[in-house]
């Protein structure tokens, strides 16, 4: 938990490779469990408690700057990006009402 976010993309995607191919093919699994940063819409509508955790997961995006080089909270779209380039064409990412989110990337 809350690795990912330590390491640019470059890192980031070289890490996921290597997980890639620690699990079997056609029925492995990658578990992530980080942040994902919402993509604000003009008319988006948020609950009160969704609107709280992304603010912390915002803050944490700014700690992530102060205390690393290239660590970053993830949008969906960055996420998508650094996945796909290292090898996974799926994904699904599942809330869980908590700052973090559970990413499960197949094989």
């Amino acid at each position: 938990m809350w690795v990912l976010h330590d390491w640019g993309d470059k890192d980031c995607i070289r890490l996921l490779k290597n997980c890639k191919e620690a699990v079997p093919p056609n029925i492995g699994k990658v578990l992530i469990v980080e942040s994902v940063i919402r993509e604000k819409k003009k008319a988006m509508i948020v609950e009160d408690r969704d609107e709280k955790l992304e603010h912390v997961r915002l803050m944490l995006d700014m700690v992530m700057m102060a205390h690393t080089s290239t660590g970053k909270e993830r949008t969906l779209k960055e996420w998508d990006f650094v996945l796909n380039e290292a090898g996974f064409e799926r994904y699904e990412v599942r809330d869980i009402d908590d700052v973090q989110c559970v990413i499960i990337a197949y094989r």
